[in-house]
C-alpha cells in the first residue's frame, strides 16, 4: 500500500474542544452521508484532531531534544505547514472557480505560501537521539497513540485509493469525458488548438505555451554536511506571475468552465464518488473517529497552555 502521508511540521498549539461522553455517542450516530462533501478531511477523517495531536507529539519531542541539548526543532518555532487529508475534500478545479480577472492574474498558477524553517540532520546522534524522543512522546499520548494515528492514515489510503480506481473505472471515464466534451469545444471556438489532434484534455492546449515563475526567494540549498545539523530559513510567500500567453488560456478556459459548469459537473462526479467508497467503511469510521476524539482531548490536556 503507498503510503500518501500528509507531512505535519512541527507547529503552533490549536485549541481542541473537549469531548464529553455523550459527544463520543454522538460521532458514533452521524449519518455520514448528511456529511458536507467539501468537509469530508474535517468531519469524516478528524483531520482537526489529528493534526492537533500530532503537532503535540512533535511539540513534545522538539522539548525533548531541546533537554537533550538539540535545541534546533524548539528554536524553528514549530510551525505547521499543511492539515492531512485535505485531498478527500471535494471541490471544483481551481481553473473553474476563478473569475476572467483572476485567470488573468493567475494564469493556471497559485501563489506559493510561506514556508517554516526546517530541520535536517546528517548527525548520527541526533537522529538516535530524535527516535528516542519521538518514542518518548508517542507513549506520553498514550497507548492507543500509534495504534490510532495507523489507523487513521490506513483508513484514509484505503478510501483514496478506491476513490481514485472508480474515477477510473470505464462508467465514470464516460461522465468525466461527458463533461469534458463541451468545455473543450467551446475553448477550440475561442480560438485555441489541440496540440494533440483527438487529445480529450484541457492540457493539450496548453502544449508550447510558456508558464510563469514564483517571484521571491525561494528555499535554500542544504549545505549536507556529514555530522551537522543544518537548520534551514524559512522562505517567505511567493507570488506567481504567469505569461501572458497563459494567462489568456487561463480566462478562456475559465470562462468557458463557467459557461459548461465544467466544475459543477466534476465536483458533483467526485461528491457521489466519496460518498460511495465512505458508506463502503462506514462501520469502521465510526468506530475509530471517537477514539481520534478522544486522544486529541487528552493531547490537549497534555500540552499545556
Amino acid at each position: 500500500m503507498r503510503e500518501r502521508r500528509t507531512r505535519t511540521a512541527l507547529g503552533a498549539l490549536a485549541a481542541a474542544a473537549v469531548l464529553s461522553a455523550c459527544a463520543a455517542e454522538a460521532f458514533e450516530a452521524t449519518d455520514l452521508a448528511a456529511v458536507p462533501t467539501d468537509k469530508v478531511a474535517d468531519e469524516i477523517f478528524r483531520a482537526g484532531d489529528i493534526d492537533l495531536i500530532e503537532h503535540v507529539r512533535n511539540r513534545l519531542t522538539g522539548d525533548c531534544m531541546d533537554r537533550q541539548g538539540y535545541p534546533q526543532l524548539k528554536r524553528t518555532g514549530l510551525s505547521r505547514q499543511s492539515r492531512p487529508f485535505a485531498d478527500m475534500d471535494v471541490r471544483p478545479p481551481l481553473f473553474a472557480t476563478r473569475t476572467d480577472e483572476q485567470a488573468k492574474l493567475l494564469g493556471f498558477g497559485e501563489h506559493r505560501r510561506p514556508e517554516a524553517a526546517s530541520v535536517l540532520s546528517y548527525d548520527r546522534g541526533f537522529d538516535k537521539q530524535f527516535e528516542r524522543c519521538r518514542h518518548a512522546a508517542g507513549s506520553r499520548l498514550g497507548p492507543e497513540f500509534s495504534e490510532i494515528q495507523n489507523q487513521s492514515y490506513r483508513l484514509y489510503n484505503d478510501v483514496a485509493d478506491e476513490r481514485d480506481a472508480l474515477l477510473k473505472s470505464p462508467a465514470e471515464a464516460a461522465v468525466t469525458a461527458a463533461a469534458l466534451r463541451p468545455l473543450l469545444a467551446c475553448v477550440e471556438a475561442g480560438g485555441f488548438r489541440r496540440h494533440i489532434p483527438g487529445a480529450r484534455t484541457l492540457d493539450s492546449f496548453g502544449i508550447g505555451v510558456p508558464t510563469g515563475r514564483h517571484e521571491g526567494t525561494g528555499p535554500a540549498e542544504p549545505k549536507r554536511v556529514p555530522g551537522t545539523v543544518e537548520v534551514l530559513p524559512a522562505v517567505p510567500e511567493r507570488r506567481y506571475v504567469p505569461t501572458a500567453e497563459e494567462s489568456r488560456l487561463a480566462v478562456a478556459s475559465a470562462r468557458c468552465a463557467r459557461q459548461t459548469g465544467f466544475g459543477e459537473k466534476t465536483a458533483a462526479q467526485r461528491a457521489r464518488v466519496i460518498r460511495k467508497v465512505v458508506a463502503a467503511h462506514e462501520s469502521e469510521i465510526a468506530r475509530l473517529r471517537p477514539r481520534v476524539a478522544e486522544l486529541a482531548n487528552s493531547a490537549t490536556k497534555l500540552a499545556g497552555p
